[in-house]
């Protein structure tokens, strides 16, 4: 990610005088300013252009899992939507709702949308698990110098029998 900052300081360094050389009167250092400031965000854009294909580049790996005790777990439908006058629209997304364990003898809230990433397990066992595995860099230092945002994989580990099917065929 210093890439991006590095791109955009050295911009700045080689080009600042060259911007204000011919620059005689207010308005013009004002307009002088504002493209420098522009192609300054040009060139950090550049930089996290060439961060994000060095963070494709170099190795990343599974790691976790983080365990979480799970309290509760449904499966149901976010629905959304809107109406006006005789029109309108309705989404719907799946998502498993949950509740975990918090400090304190509290329990969180928290909600993960149905997807690819999302698998349930039922085990022989009394209390429900949420397992998070999170995809990245292999080293902590190619964070510097690599772009990548993370991605997850859950793993729902409830106990044998609680897993309802219900199959409503219409």
């Amino acid at each position: 990610m210093i890439w991006a900052f590095l791109f955009a300081v050295l911009f700045v360094v080689f080009t600042q005088e060259d911007f204000y050389r011919m620059s005689w009167g207010f308005l013009e250092r004002c307009c002088d300013t504002f493209f420098l400031v522009v192609f300054t965000a040009i060139a950090f854009g550049v930089g996290i252009g060439f961060a994000s294909f060095i963070g494709l580049v170099v190795p990343k790996q599974w790691t976790g899992p983080e365990t979480t005790k799970l309290v509760s777990l449904r499966n149901n439908d976010g629905i959304s939507g809107h109406f006006f006058l005789g029109s309108g629209s309705i989404e719907t997304k799946q998502y498993y709702f949950f509740y975990k364990e918090a400090e304190r003898g509290g329990y969180r809230p928290g909600k993960i949308e149905v997807a690819d990433n999302v698998i349930v397990y039922e085990e022989k066992q009394q209390n429900g698990q949420l397992k998070v595995y999170t995809y990245q860099f292999s080293k902590p230092a190619y964070y510097w110098f690599a772009f990548k945002i993370p991605s997850y994989r859950y793993e729902f580990v409830i106990p044998e029998g609680s897993l309802k099917q219900n199959f409503v065929l219409r």
